[in-house]
């Protein structure tokens, strides 16, 4: 079927008017974290005034806020890690085996992010209070792990259910084991997949404020509890807190730029299934 010109034009404008959507908001971030205060009013820069780097030279020399972006960078990394070994073998056996309570422990995977944050964050503080592990990157690496975990069970479930089953079929005509199974015929199909679930776990961590706030505000603050530093009473550092934002996105931007294949196949993988 032939598109016409007017939905071509309605296409281009509708992609023009996303991409602005998307990028204003950079540039904007961009603009103010490289201007002078002079050039801010009323939180808006003067967008042809010279650029300066002085807020973001200042925050390479602020040991406290480049601490928080390397705890960031470590909680998401590690908490990305262990999700990902433990969700891997539990979607696989809860996708292409039958056992009993199969669908009991799916239920209770499900239940662990029924409820929002902000509900169960306070008897989470108060149990790692009890273990010594209020702000401490340990405790925050555990709980991201648990509230990416069943995000990740199921994103990865649907990629090992998505496998054809022939390819099953003939492994057990030749006698594979479980586990052969899952190393030789299911792991090199879902690997990207894996790798996409990977990248979105990190950027869910490197997101994450509600646990990061209760559990870490102190000596363990990661980078998005770090930016309240720069709002205080009745003013807010705009400027700096701009530049901040800047390279808080450096390090998912490099994330997604290195796994950009990864991601793009493993997300749309089973949506041209046969």
């Amino acid at each position: 079927m032939h598109e016409t010109r007017k939905g071509r034009v309605l296409r281009t404008v509708a992609i023009w008017g996303l991409i602005l959507w998307s990028v204003l908001p950079f540039a904007f971030m961009l603009r103010v974290g490289f201007a002078a205060p002079s050039d801010i009013r009323g939180g808006s820069p003067d967008w042809l005034a010279p650029l300066y780097m002085f807020n973001v030279v200042d925050l390479f020399g602020d040991a406290d806020f480049m601490s928080a972006i390397g705890r960031s960078v470590l909680v998401a990394v590690v908490s990305s890690a262990i999700a990902i070994a433990a969700a891997t073998p539990a979607a696989y056996a809860c996708a292409r085996m039958k056992f009993r309570g199969r669908a009991d422990f799916e239920f209770w995977v499900l239940s662990t992010r029924m409820l929002p944050a902000v509900v169960v964050v306070i008897p989470y503080f108060v149990l790692f209070r009890q273990l010594g592990g209020i702000d401490t990157v340990w405790a925050l690496t555990v709980m991201h792990t648990v509230v990416n975990l069943a995000v990740t069970f199921f994103l990865l479930r649907s990629f090992f259910a998505d496998l054809p089953a022939a390819v099953f079929e003939a492994a057990d005509l030749d006698g594979c084991s479980e586990t052969r199974k899952f190393v030789s015929v299911a792991w090199p199909m879902v690997r990207n997949g894996v790798a996409a679930a990977a990248v979105l776990n990190f950027i869910f961590s490197w997101n994450e404020f509600v646990f990061a706030l209760t559990l870490a505000s102190g000596e363990a603050k990661t980078v998005s509890v770090a930016m309240l530093g720069f709002m205080q009473f009745q003013s807010v550092a705009i400027g700096p807190m701009m530049a901040a934002g800047t390279l808080a996105v450096l390090p998912v931007a490099i994330v997604l730029f290195l796994s950009q294949k990864q991601l793009v196949t493993g997300m749309s993988f089973g949506a041209v299934k046969g």
